[in-house]
């Protein structure tokens, strides 16, 4: 099967190996990309105060730190959204205050049972869910809003993915993000394949994400049990199944 990769890099990267594994053919055409925000150096705090813990909701608002910021922040406890940005806090020395939450909703839901005392870091993106701002900021908790990183839309539908749906040469699209779908569809409304855009089979890791293609009209629509890759991608099947 083909598969159309819509999310930036290097997830896209990551994404195409695993369906490899699978027999799958990855076409990888990110529709966003992150970049470091300028100023993302993170302001000194005064010598006798810290943070009492680090927030994040995606890796890249760790893997964009630069090395001093991050090395000032090794072994502070840390709240989590997601298994990859556990992994990415792991690597510059967080540790982390509760098990990874599945979602940025999960996790705001979860601050008042929380032992938090003292300012906290929320390290985030321009683009953001707003449900962790608006959790710290009705709770009333001291915190720091750093924004670290930017994930910009392509200006375009990427050439390699507009051939793919004029061909009709693609059997799925994987869409991880309610931004980056409603990024597809009018960047193929603009190209002039939104049709063909919503022909092949939607598999979107959840029910906001899918929202936005069934609003498009699209009519092949999926979504797995649980809002992470390892569910998403076994939806496709074998190579050579229905």
């Amino acid at each position: 099967m083909k598969i159309l990769v819509l999310r930036p890099q290097p997830a896209a990267a990551r994404t195409a190996r695993a369906l490899a594994r699978s027999g799958h053919e990855a076409i990888i055409a990110p529709l966003i990309v992150i970049a470091p925000a300028p100023g993302s150096r993170l302001l000194p705090l005064p010598a006798d105060s810290t943070y009492a813990a680090v927030i994040a909701a995606s890796a890249n608002a760790l893997a964009m730190l630069d090395a001093e910021s991050s090395a000032r922040l090794a072994g502070l406890p840390a709240l989590l959204v997601g298994a990859r940005t556990a992994r990415a806090a792991a690597a510059i020395g967080l540790r982390p205050l509760a098990p990874a939450f599945r979602t940025a909703r999960e996790l705001a839901a979860a601050l008042p049972d929380l032992p938090l005392r003292g300012p906290l870091l929320y390290l985030t993106g321009h683009d953001r869910r707003p449900e962790i701002e608006t959790a710290l900021r009705q709770g009333r908790y001291a915190f720091t809003l750093a924004e670290v990183y930017s994930a910009d839309i392509a200006p375009r539908l990427p050439p390699i993915a507009e051939t793919a749906l004029r061909q009709a040469g693609l059997d799925a699209v994987l869409h991880y993000s309610a931004r980056s779908a409603t990024a597809y569809i009018g960047l193929a409304r603009e190209a002039g394949v939104l049709d063909q855009a919503l022909t092949p089979l939607q598999l979107c890791l959840s029910a906001e994400v899918a929202q936005v293609l069934l609003a498009a009209g699209a009519s092949r629509v999926e979504i797995p049990a649980s809002p992470d890759e390892a569910h998403l991608l076994p939806l496709l099947g074998s190579p050579s199944g229905p």
